[in-house]
């Protein structure tokens, strides 16, 4: 009674357990095994309730399960799609010529700012610079691998600009007119334009030497080596020509300062006065066209040069005689035997002193000329 009594109330706590625990969390009430039950077929059938309640669980999976899954093969999981930030940029497809427009865009405007400076001339500056820049692409191997490929097309604008056949232009003399291309007039200030005129008076080594220094703001060094001149003479040119531009624009009060505070005030006013000039350069791709179709002319006028030539010269070796043609020959008089005509007196071709006279009647020399065959010569001894 006692057993059976403790059974009873063991379900009985089971039971209210169940009932209080939620409907997906109750557990199987485990049976108290029973003393007189067989042992074996008791630790079968809790063994099969632990299986079982173990294959019930969320999140949990059997051993077999587990083996079947982990003998699957993974598959490959795509590769994620880079984000625009990261995404390589597109290849150029022309590098030379984006470099060159790179070049073009960031000079441009100020070399011919610069060659302003040195002509006077905004259309001619724009024309300089130009091309230079167009030489610069027909070289653009070269000019590439330069270490200042802005300097090398600066060196090409100024002896461009300062080239002295341009004087033979004409109207190259006769101050520039103000047109759609280069519609700003010379500068309006009367100071500004009274120290272009001091600059563009001096001689063009002069101007070239303070443009560069106080102008673009190159080094001794630098300067001497772009004008090619040793540093002395650099260094006379620039001192020469800040002499005459205080002596011309004494209100710059220049000629009683320091060398370097001279340079300072002379770089304010050469960038003052290349500022105001407003410059419209052309397109880069319009240079590069224009440096194409000029290396394509001068090609085909090479090309036509040696043409003629050639054609010259099949046409000499066609006319021309296949062998020599030596001259006709042509007969020699010879002096006939010296004896007088008869009926001659020996006065007649003889002198006072009985001596023979050249050229006399009846002398040898006479009757030679008259014995003459058509189309004879002298020999040097009957001249």
């Amino acid at each position: 009674m006692t057993q059976r009594k403790q059974r009873t109330q063991q379900r009985s706590r089971q039971a209210q357990q169940a009932r209080q625990s939620p409907p997906h969390t109750a557990a199987r009430p485990t049976p108290e095994r029973h003393p007189a039950d067989n042992s074996e077929r008791w630790e079968r059938k809790e063994k099969k309730e632990k299986k079982e309640k173990r294959g019930k669980e969320p999140g949990r999976r059997t051993a077999a399960a587990a083996g079947t899954r982990a003998k699957r093969r993974r598959r490959p999981e795509p590769a994620a799609a880079p984000s625009p930030a990261a995404a390589p940029a597109p290849p150029v497809a022309d590098p030379a010529g984006a470099a060159f427009d790179a070049l073009y865009t960031r000079h441009a405007v100020t070399l011919i700012r610069q060659v302003y400076l040195l002509t006077g001339r905004p259309r001619f500056a724009r024309e300089a610079v130009e091309w230079a820049f167009r030489l610069a692409w027909q070289r653009w191997p070269e000019v590439a691998v330069d270490p200042d490929p802005a300097g090398w097309v600066r060196v090409a604008a100024y002896d461009y600009a300062l080239s002295p056949w341009h004087r033979l232009r004409p109207g190259h003399r006769v101050p520039e007119k103000p047109v759609r291309e280069a519609p700003d007039p010379p500068p309006a200030r009367p100071e500004d334009r009274a120290l272009l005129n001091a600059l563009l008076r001096l001689p063009a080594p002069y101007r070239r030497a303070l443009v560069l220094h106080d102008g673009v703001g190159l080094g001794l060094y630098e300067m001497a080596a772009e004008v090619e001149a040793s540093t002395p003479a650099a260094a006379g040119r620039l001192t020469h020509a800040r002499t005459w531009v205080a002596l011309r624009r004494p209100e710059l009060e220049l000629y009683e300062l320091p060398p370097v505070r001279q340079g300072e005030i002379l770089h304010t006013r050469f960038t003052q006065l290349a500022v105001a000039q407003q410059v419209t350069p052309a397109a880069p791709r319009t240079v590069r066209a224009d440096s194409e179709r000029g290396t394509r002319r001068v090609t085909r006028g090479a090309f036509g040069v040696t043409g003629l030539l050639a054609a010259v010269t099949g046409l000499v070796l066609i006319i021309a005689p296949d062998g020599y043609t030596p001259p006709p020959e042509v007969p020699v008089a010879t002096l006939p035997s010296a004896v007088p005509d008869a009926d001659a007196t020996p006065g007649e071709w003889t002198g006072d002193d009985g001596e023979p006279r050249p050229g006399g009647p009846g002398s040898p020399e006479e009757a030679v000329v008259q014995n003459l065959p058509p189309g004879a010569r002298l020999i040097p001894e009957f001249r």
